[in-house]
């Protein structure tokens, strides 16, 4: 095995000018002038006879509060920060924008006749300004060409790109919430009763919003309805506004504009939703008992990682001494002996990671929050039925870093949350949750590292097989295929809220773990596993992309192997059915973790699967690479010491920093080309969304090599001239100058982004890498990712590779431009955006020089300098 080194520390970058950005623009076909008119000239009257129609039929009081109504706004194209324009318009509340895809038609279109992007634009109107639009429409009617007030030009543009203009329905409350399945399954369980939750327009002024939340409330009592007493969410951070409902189910048998049912039409209610459950179901299951002594010693020092989850098994004998548990609610008295399997399975995971391997414990102990209870009646963990998830987990965060007035923060040192849980009723689409919109600002505004799942994919698989063919050892044809038809049900198989965040890093799952197992066994006869030989993407794994079509899940970590049987009773002679075989066996495979016996015993373990285990090995390795952040300053230079407020961004790149697609790259090249027509000049950007940056290999950014140099560095950008980039130099070896060699640089940088929630831009810091491929000593071809989307989230990872025999002399160097740009709107230009970042050079082993020595030596010469 190759010396481990440690990593190296940039010297302090120097300040650059940034690098622009080159903007594309879509080539879009409108109507023209005198069609336009025709089109849409109508509608402002009509919308004007619905706003005064809904008023009156839902004003409860002599003074008729519901004086305002939602109005959606369908462009084709967009109108960058349209909302800036809607807010000179008295009476008008800008609520949303959402980027849309519209099927193109006689009137707008592109020249390809595809589907094009457009905007939908969604704001709260009154009396007052629906006259002003009519008055500006009035203007726009006469002459296209006639000027409008300062401020209200944008106003000419959504005339002239306007597809249509509508009321808010109660199609759009129900729509991609989830609620029509959640209703569902309320139906099946036999229940009169519904909870669910309402998520309010958000209007200036705390007087309106309490007295929207007033109406509404008065509405859902004529239905038989309530709202839960203290559920209600006022959260202005991020524009949210939600409390929870009941109400009889047969109010939601109609949910169209036809219904007859006020409350679904009340003019203040942006969505109707399931309460946002994470449920972990994991039972019965069987477990085997503990051999041997428990890895190491007690845990000691400030916890730097987090886990909410639900509540571990504390003094099992994993993790007596390792977790400290902080349940000021009181979920314990909730749980019975033998239920807190899942909070106990993701806290061993982060604690030691996978059990079948080499035992690497956590020198420090997890701080472990419980969010979930255990319902006896359901017997699952869940969320409280009577607090809203944004509020559950707020209140955690808060307790932890802050404090409160009356107390101190429980765990400020508190660097990484993990956060293994997901909603089965919202996979993202189109539109960001709430939940990964609160990760978003928490993470910025608390500098905290969210590692979330991806979520996973439970339902049957139809696989196109003979049925005699489905045996162990499964074919490699078969394997493809297969990898064919799951990555082909990509629509099904969207990541689950909060897995869309961001400044997140979200984690999917390979199909992999540590444990041994002899397929020839006859239990596992008709137990296949048909990922057996690529090891790749697993078949209950779920996949992007994210937000604005940025990289999503960013990487992949072993979360267990997971077998599939083929259904009872399926007759089927051209495909078999598969269904998932449950994890929670006391054999292999699957990720072994601690848990409780069924009597709650203390030193008993279970076999398991899922995301859950990727996003918690993956707090397992940042938990290390704290640990590796730590040792790094105590032997650093004062000038070169990494603060800890740093260290959230810095993990956050070295993680991803050791993700590579690897023999895999062909792999799915071959399956995306042979699964449907594509340029292959897309392939990398449809990959992407299945892969994401790939899987992670830990060991490679916890040390370097004489032949793989990691240099790390850190610094704060704004959008403001002058201090918008910074420049980083990479010593180049001279060792191999002028040599036929193979060379690899990869480079990856993270960042938290505030973010602007009515802007679709969202993200409103947008950093990025240049410089990499440019640089006149050293050449690469084009490197292993899309560059386009790696550069729309606040992760950038790229890797190049070059064989040329290069010339530089001695005291060359690379040079790394970090850039910074603002995006959406109200990101200050002084505002300071924290960011970490990676650089590793490695040539092979073959090569007997060691270019560690060599560039560990520049770095000491530049600092000196």
């Amino acid at each position: 095995m190759a010396d481990k080194k440690p990593l190296l520390i940039f010297p302090t970058p120097g300040v650059a000018s940034r690098e622009p950005r080159p903007l594309g623009r879509p080539n879009l076909t409108f109507p023209d002038y005198e069609r336009q008119k025709q089109r849409i000239g109508r509608r402002w009257q009509t919308l004007k006879e619905n706003f005064e129609r809904e008023s009156l039929s839902l004003s409860l009081n002599p003074e008729g509060f519901f004086t305002e109504y939602i109005v959606v706004f369908e462009l084709a194209g967009s109108i960058e920060e349209f909302y800036t324009a809607i807010a000179k318009i008295p009476g008008m509340f800008f609520l949303k924008e959402l980027l849309e895809e519209f099927e193109p038609d006689e009137d707008f279109y592109k020249d390809d006749h595809q589907p094009y992007p457009g905007r939908v634009y969604v704001s709260m109107v009154n009396k007052r300004s629906i006259q002003e639009i009519l008055r500006l429409w009035k203007i726009f009617d006469k002459d296209r060409e006639t000027s409008f007030d300062t401020g209200l030009t944008k106003f000419k543009n959504l005339f002239s790109q306007l597809r249509d203009v509508r009321p808010y329905s109660v199609e759009d409350r129900f729509k991609d919430t989830g609620m029509d399945h959640y209703l569902e399954e309320i139906r099946g369980l036999g229940q009169e009763r519904v909870r669910f939750e309402i998520e309010f327009a958000y209007p200036e002024g705390q007087e309106r919003r309490d007295r929207a939340v007033q109406e509404v409330q008065k509405l859902i009592s004529e239905a038989g309805g309530e709202i839960v007493s203290g559920s209600e969410l006022d959260l202005r951070a991020i524009r949210y506004l939600a409390c929870l409902a009941d109400a009889p189910i047969s109010v939601f048998e109609n949910l169209t504009s036809s219904s007859q049912i006020r409350f679904l039409k009340a003019s203040h209610v942006l969505f109707f939703r399931p309460p946002g459950q994470a449920i972990a179901s994991q039972g019965p299951i069987e477990t085997l008992e503990l051999q041997g002594v428990p890895p190491g010693s007690e845990a000691y020092g400030d916890p730097m990682v987090a886990v909410f989850d639900g509540l571990p098994l504390e003094n099992h004998e994993l993790l007596q001494g390792r977790i400290i548990v902080d349940d000021p609610d009181d979920f314990t008295a909730k749980y019975i002996a033998g239920s807190r399997i899942h909070g106990t399975a993701v806290a061993s995971t982060i604690c030691h990671g996978d059990l079948n391997g080499e035992r690497q414990s956590l020198v420090r102990p997890v701080y472990s929050r419980p969010v979930m209870h255990y319902n006896g009646l359901t017997r699952r963990e869940e969320f409280p039925e009577d607090r809203l998830v944004i509020d559950v987990l707020h209140r955690a965060i808060i307790r932890m870093v802050r404090g409160t007035r009356e107390e101190l923060p429980v765990a400020n040192r508190v660097k990484v949350v993990n956060i293994s849980l997901g909603d089965g009723f919202r996979p993202y689409r189109r539109e960001l949750s709430t939940w990964a919109m609160f990760l978003d600002w928490a993470a910025f505004e608390y500098n905290l590292l969210f590692i979330v799942s991806a979520g996973n994919f439970g339902e049957d698989i139809k696989f196109t097989i003979e049925p005699a063919a489905f045996r162990n050892p499964i074919s490699e044809e078969a394997r493809k295929t297969f990898l064919k038809e799951m990555i082909g049900q990509d629509f099904n198989r969207k990541i689950l809220s909060p897995a869309e965040s961001i400044n997140a890093l979200t984690v999917g799952a390979l199909n992999r773990d540590e444990a041994e197992i002899d397929i020839a066994n006859p239990m596992f006869f008709s137990r296949i596993n048909i990922n057996e030989e690529h090891g790749y993407l697993a078949p209950y794994s779920r996949f992007g992309w994210g937000h604005n079509g940025s990289v999503k899940p960013d990487i992949l970590m072993p979360g267990g192997r997971a077998l599939l049987r083929r259904k009872l009773a399926d007759r089927s002679v051209d495909h078999v059915n598969l269904s998932f075989e449950p994890g929670g066996f006391p054999h292999p495979p699957g990720v072994l973790v601690a848990s409780p016996g069924s009597a709650g015993q203390l030193n008993h373990m279970t076999y398991l699967f899922g995301t859950t285990f990727s996003a918690a090995q993956t707090t397992h390795l940042a938990a290390k690479l704290i640990e590796v952040l730590i040792e790094l300053n105590q032997e650093a230079p004062a000038a070169q010491q990494i603060d800890e407020e740093y260290f959230p961004v810095l993990i956050k790149a070295l993680i991803a920093h050791g993700a590579n697609l690897a023999e895999s790259y062909e792999l799915f090249r071959s399956v995306i080309l042979n699964s449907s027509p594509i340029n292959p000049n897309q392939v990398k950007a449809r990959m992407s969304a299945f892969t994401g940056y790939g899987a992670v290999n830990g060991q490679r950014v916890l040390y370097c090599t004489t032949h793989r140099v990691t240099l790390i560095g850190i610094g704060q950008l704004c959008s403001k001239e002058g201090e918008n980039a910074s420049l980083f130099r990479f010593p180049l070896p001279t060792s191999i100058s002028s040599q036929v060699v193979q060379k690899t640089l990869t480079a990856t940088l993270a960042w938290f982004s505030p973010c602007n929630v009515w802007s679709n831009k969202y993200r409103q810091a947008h950093l990025y890498l240049s410089n990499l491929g440019n640089n006149k000593d050293l050449s690469f071809d084009d490197g292993t990712y899309d560059f386009r989307k790696s550069s729309k989230g606040t992760l950038q990872h790229q890797i190049f590779s070059g064989n040329r025999a290069d010339v530089f002399i001695e005291g060359g160097f690379l040079t790394i431009k970090v850039n910074c740009r603002m995006d959406a709107s109200g990101l200050e230009n002084w505002k300071k955006i924290r960011y970490g970042l990676a650089v590793t050079l490695e040539i092979p082993e073959t090569v007997e020089v060691d270019i560690y020595e060599e560039i560990k030596a520049a770095i000491q010469t530049q600092v000196r300098t």
